[in-house]
């Protein structure tokens, strides 16, 4: 008997403060352009990835996706008379849609999209109709919102090649078909650029896009009786609305390249001056934050501050009292936030 405790239990293990860990695993996936239907129809990406799971503006699983096609929050199609929102890029009444997808078709391509990613679908999750889970007291989302990202191989032929990660944005592309296709954009670090969500996939270096969008191949603005063709998922001829202005749409994207390149893009710039201001404010730094700020794509210039100040205080430093009267005059209450300080000089 001592000679068997010897054996097998001189391994024992010791009780011990361990060390936490965790993995991260990267799952393969396709971004399919949809429409979520919240008061207005907006247009999205829609996220199929290897496990399963397909991003809505929430975590899904397939069983759960349907339900959401059922219950009208995914849909097909916008009605004649409505307009489409696309984030980032503008809105647009439309008519003459056309629609590629039924609710039968789409949760059909969906779960195809599952199985070109994942051919033996192996170790699917399955959220047995509950995407929350508890975390204390409180209900968490078992996966939280993804941030995906495009991705191309540095030498595609290699055994090990890199994969370099981008960036992507919308626009509106006038291809040599002739038709119009709302595209995704996708740039990376070396100043490479590819416009997919069309029949054929362009390539163009970062420094044509001033070009394209001379040509005004590359757009936002839309003209009316112009019909957009979404690939998978329909068409539709424009009848009024507006984009964002296309100077600032590529500022945007200068932004983001700078930004894949380690440099300081326009808004974390306008944002380190004004913690500046407010440390030391002077005239010099005021100027300075002015042109920081006005450099700043329009559209985005909302989130050089916080999430509830946006760029109220910004603006009230640069501009002035002017713009506390902007607010009440806009919302009709007294404005919220602190006073900024003056330049000392």
């Amino acid at each position: 008997m001592k000679l068997f405790d010897k054996i097998f239990k001189s391994n024992k293990t010791e009780k011990a403060e361990l060390t936490t860990i965790t993995r991260t695993e990267v799952f393969e996936g396709f971004s399919v352009p949809g429409i979520i239907h919240n008061m207005q129809y907006h247009f999205t990406d829609l996220q199929v990835y290897s496990d399963g799971l397909i991003s809505c503006w929430e975590m899904v699983d397939l069983s759960m996706f349907k339900d959401k096609l059922n219950k009208g929050w995914v849909v097909t199609s916008i009605p004649d008379g409505e307009a489409i929102s696309i984030f980032g890029l503008g809105h647009w009444n439309i008519e003459q849609g056309e629609w590629k997808h039924t609710k039968e078709t789409l949760s059909d391509y969906i779960y195809s999209l599952v199985k070109q990613l994942n051919p033996t679908l192996e170790n699917l999750h399955n959220y047995n109709g509950n995407n929350l889970k508890m975390l204390g007291k409180v209900n968490v989302a078992k996966h939280f919102m993804p941030t995906p990202k495009p991705y191309h191989f540095d030498d595609p032929n290699s055994f090990f090649p890199n994969r370099i990660n981008g960036e992507k944005f919308h626009f509106f592309y006038r291809n040599d078909d002739n038709k119009t296709y709302l595209a995704e954009l996708s740039i990376y670090k070396n100043g490479n650029v590819e416009i997919t969500n069309l029949p054929k996939k362009k390539i163009y270096k970062f420094e044509e896009l001033d070009e394209l969008t001379k040509n005004e191949i590359l757009t936002t603005d839309l003209k009316i009786g112009e019909t957009i063709t979404i690939m998978n998922l329909g068409s539709f001829n424009i009848v009024s609305g507006s984009g964002v202005d296309i100077k600032f749409k590529l500022n945007e994207l200068t932004d983001k390249f700078n930004e894949l390149n380690g440099r300081e893009n326009s808004i974390a710039k306008c944002a380190r001056i004004f913690d500046e201001y407010k440390q030391n404010p002077t005239k010099k730094i005021r100027d300075e934050l002015k042109e920081a700020y006005e450099k700043v794509p329009e559209h985005q210039r909302i989130f050089v501050g916080t999430m509830d100040t946006k760029d109220y205080e910004v603006r009230q430093v640069i501009y002035g009292d002017i713009i506390k009267k902007e607010w009440e005059d806009d919302n009709g209450y007294e404005y919220p936030y602190e006073d900024m300080p003056k330049p000392i000089d």
